[in-house]
C-alpha cells in the first residue's frame, strides 16, 4: 500500500507529498550532509516512510529544518514526462509518436531492474503514463 506523507512547516502550513517524492527529498537531505537541519529532517521523513501508510503521523519540521527541506525539494523538479502530460500528440507525426513510444518503453526497461528502484519509481510511473498516452495516439 502506498500513500501520501503530510509535511507540516513550523507555521502550521501542511502539504501532501507522494511517497516517492518524499523518498527523493529524504535522499537529497542526506546528500546535504552537515547543513544545519538536514540530517534531522531526513531522519523524520525516513522514520515515517518506514511506517505503514495507515498509521503515519504528520512530519512536522522545525525552523532549522525548513531551509534544507526546501532546498532538497527543489532539487527534484517535475520530470519531462509530467511536462508532456497535456501535450497534443496529434501535432506530432506518426513516426515521431512511434519513436517517443519506443523510447519510453526502452526507458522503462532500463530503469525497471535498477537496484535503487524506489528512487526512480516516480519517474517510471511518469514514463508509463506517457507511454499509455502515446500508445493511444499511435
Amino acid at each position: 500500500m502506498r500513500g501520501l506523507v503530510m509535511f507540516v512547516l513550523p507555521d502550521g502550513r501542511p502539504t501532501e507529498v507522494s511517497e516517492p517524492s518524499a523518498r527523493l527529498i529524504c535522499d537529497r537531505l542526506w546528500d546535504l550532509g552537515i547543513m544545519a537541519g538536514a540530517a534531522t529532517a531526513a531522519t523524520r521523513i525516513s522514520e515515517v516512510l518506514h511506517m505503514h501508510p495507515a498509521f503515519r503521523p504528520d512530519v512536522t519540521f522545525n525552523r532549522r529544518e525548513v531551509t534544507p527541506l526546501i532546498q532538497a525539494a527543489q532539487a527534484h523538479p517535475p520530470t519531462w514526462a509530467i511536462l508532456l502530460e497535456d501535450a497534443d500528440f496529434s501535432a506530432f507525426s506518426a513516426a515521431q509518436r512511434r519513436r517517443l513510444h519506443q523510447v519510453s518503453e526502452e526507458l522503462i526497461e532500463t530503469l525497471g531492474p535498477d537496484r535503487d528502484q524506489y528512487k526512480v519509481r516516480a519517474l517510471i510511473a511518469d514514463i508509463e503514463r506517457l507511454g499509455d498516452k502515446l500508445r493511444v495516439a499511435v
